[in-house]
């Protein structure tokens, strides 16, 4: 009986290429939803890490600031916060002050 060789790196290189089809033959639906989405969020998610990381500017979170328009007539009547607290509060509401 003769007995062959196989090197690691053969079995290796056997393995992942053949893994895609094996896959597909034993689980179709989940493949081909990873192939598509699974790939679509690689590709995004290392955009969005070179914006984090190669990129100077930060990102803007926008949900930190009240962000409005300049002649917005409920932001013009806003009161500064040294007006506060308001004079309808009970002195025994704690504020900040």
């Amino acid at each position: 009986m003769i007995k062959y060789h196989v090197s690691r790196s053969a079995r290796l290189w056997s393995f992942w290429s053949t893994l895609p089809q094996r896959m597909l033959k034993k689980y179709p639906e989940q493949t081909i939803f990873y192939a598509t989405f699974g790939t679509v969020t690689v590709v995004l998610g290392a955009i969005k890490l070179r914006k984090y990381l190669v990129e100077s500017d930060k990102p803007y979170y926008r949900g930190y600031y009240d962000v409005v328009r300049p002649n917005d007539p409920i932001a013009l009547n806003w009161r500064k916060p040294e007006e506060y607290p308001a004079p309808y509060l009970l002195s025994s509401v704690e504020t900040a002050h």
